[in-house]
């Protein structure tokens, strides 16, 4: 893992967003990116933050950005420090 300090990229005067997770206020990057499975096309939404703010984070977990609500589908660490969560818009 690196030891970057990643509060420099996760600048919510930036671009970084504010997402509520549980009891928490989380900063992270929020994006809904194009993904196309089997000719089908679509959005999928990811909020990628630093990944030791998420200590008890599981699948389903709710996490409201802005006033939308998503659930986690799912979770990839990178191992430099940073996780995206892949969400679903509810």
């Amino acid at each position: 893992m690196f030891t970057e300090n990643l509060a420099e990229f996760l600048d919510p005067n930036e671009m970084a967003d504010n997402a509520v997770i549980g009891d928490f206020t989380v900063v992270g990057i929020f994006d809904s990116q194009y993904v196309e499975v089997q000719g089908m096309e679509g959005m999928r939404p990811v909020f990628t933050c630093d990944e030791s703010k998420l200590l008890e984070i599981k699948h389903g977990d709710s996490v409201v950005i802005g006033s939308v609500t998503h659930h986690v589908a799912g979770m990839q660490p990178d191992g430099t420090g940073l996780i995206s969560l892949i969400l679903e818009k509810q």
